[in-house]
């Protein structure tokens, strides 16, 4: 990254050198758009180590079943069927051909992030990530932290490239990497060539790649380096979604070097692991006692105490005799997804999202907030879920109440320090290496108190989360 001043040359911590280091990274460096930055570390209330550093092993045995569940839907007479139904829907038969190959069959994603809401009960997971941006723009505030006197972050300081770099090396011993950013995902190329760029600085050759910028002959896939030497790829971090194939430069050259072994390619190309549908499935009667034979039993209790409630938006009707597991509005048990369109505004406390595969689902775009629309624009939306639900499902969680977080930042039009209180959105980063789980650091989004939905705006905050005190 380049500043426009030497930021190992700044010794005083003072709030103003501080101040002018921090919004250096929204002019030029690893942010795309602009955003508010924190003065400091922002501490998650509610939070615990425990519960933080349980997660990530606790989504890795997630990941690994959900796996495992996808495989035994598939096999004949399985009364699981309905599993595969859902997670295939709207995908190209071809890409589920390459994606079932038992040479992929124990593959699952390495790096995991679940989405945590801080609420007055304590966090509540309501997604899970395993295509997660961010990497590049926690790194470096927690840099450029350290640099002004704060290193009591999360994970540490180079904790996202120590666990970055050793997710790499236990996929490939002497690994020559390429982050394949696509298009659609172009907002985040600024931090992930960031991210190589400090990989290559101290861990290995890395460069970060638009998928038309490689060449390749039939020994595999290569780059040309700055000094102009080529340079063989043997590993790809993926970080496109899998809906965006058709559109992306070489694509089938990549696939067929990856199922051909020259290639180690993560995330694995399994789009049945990046469908919100996930998390409904883990809800499922049906399912529980698969969840609780694949999972810890610890790792059972913290999911069903973080994954909130949330139902795949299945128009089918629903037997006479029957309602739909736990959706309950009130005093009223619903019969059918259809009773949803009659809830008044109060009752309508709820959120409709894509489930995946599909522009809409990540971004925060695509989500409907119940109770921030008119009654005709609710129908409208629902109708909409209904109709997608054949190529697209979509997912509907309860809307949550999230407690408010001092975040210290400055006002953006005065340059004055302020600690409003904000909603916060908590992304904690795990590595996966050799079957070991570690936590890198975790990202804050703070937006304030009247966003119904926390991302990143432009006057949203970005921070490292402070270390928990004991």
């Amino acid at each position: 990254m380049d500043f426009p001043f030497p930021i190992d040359r700044i010794a005083s911590p003072t709030p103003d050198a501080r101040s002018d280091a921090l919004r250096a990274l929204c002019r030029e460096g690893v942010f795309s758009k602009p955003f508010r930055v924190a003065r400091e570390p922002v501490s998650l209330p509610g939070c615990d180590a425990k519960t933080i550093q349980s997660l990530g092993l606790a989504m890795f045995e997630f990941y690994k079943a959900l796996d495992g569940l996808y495989l035994r839907s598939m096999e004949p007479g399985s009364r699981l069927h309905f599993v595969r139904d859902y997670l295939d829907r709207g995908k190209p038969e071809s890409l589920l051909v390459y994606a079932r190959s038992k040479r992929f069959r124990k593959e699952i994603p390495l790096v995991l992030r679940p989405d945590l809401l801080l609420t007055p009960s304590g966090p509540v997971l309501t997604e899970m990530d395993s295509v997660p941006g961010g990497m590049g723009i926690l790194l470096q505030l927690s840099r450029v932290l350290q640099s002004h006197g704060e290193s009591s972050v999360w994970g540490g300081v180079q904790g996202i490239l120590n666990g970055f770099a050793s997710m790499i090396r236990a996929l490939e011993a002497e690994p020559n990497l390429a982050i394949v950013v696509s298009e659609e995902s172009a907002d985040y190329l600024p931090e992930m060539e960031f991210l190589s760029r400090s990989l290559s600085e101290g861990f290995f050759p890395t460069v970060c790649l638009r998928p038309h910028d490689f060449r390749f002959d039939e020994s595999g896939l290569f780059y040309r380096t700055a000094e102009g030497h080529e340079r063989r790829i043997n590993v790809i971090y993926r970080f496109f979604e899998l809906f965006d194939l058709p559109n992306i430069p070489k694509m089938d050259i990549i696939l067929y070097f990856v199922k051909g072994g020259k290639v180690k390619i993560t995330p694995p190309i399994k789009p049945w692991l990046e469908e919100k549908m996930g998390l409904a499935l883990w809800h499922s009667v049906r399912l529980r006692k698969y969840w609780e034979e694949a999972l810890s039993p610890e790792s059972v209790h913290l999911l069903d105490r973080l994954i909130p409630p949330t139902w795949i938006l299945d128009p089918t009707p629903v037997p006479p005799s029957a309602t739909i597991p736990g959706l309950r509005i009130g005093e009223k048990d619903l019969w059918d997804f259809c009773d949803l369109e009659i809830l008044t505004q109060k009752e309508r406390h709820l959120i409709i999202k894509p489930s995946g595969f599909s522009p809409l689902a990540w971004g925060s775009r695509g989500i409907v907030i119940g109770h921030d629309v008119s009654e005709d624009e609710w129908r409208h939306e629902l109708r909409k879920a209904f109709d997608a639900f054949p190529t697209n499902p979509y997912v509907l969680q309860p809307f949550l109440k999230t407690s408010p977080v001092p975040c210290p930042s400055w006002n953006p039009a005065t340059g004055v320090p302020t600690r409003d209180e904000m909603r916060v959105r908590a992304c904690p980063y795990y590595f996966v290496a050799g079957g070991e789980v570690t936590m890198g650091g975790i990202l804050v989004t703070a937006c304030s108190m009247d966003k119904k939905i926390i991302h990143g705006m432009v006057d949203s905050v970005l921070a490292p989360a402070a270390l928990p005190e004991h």
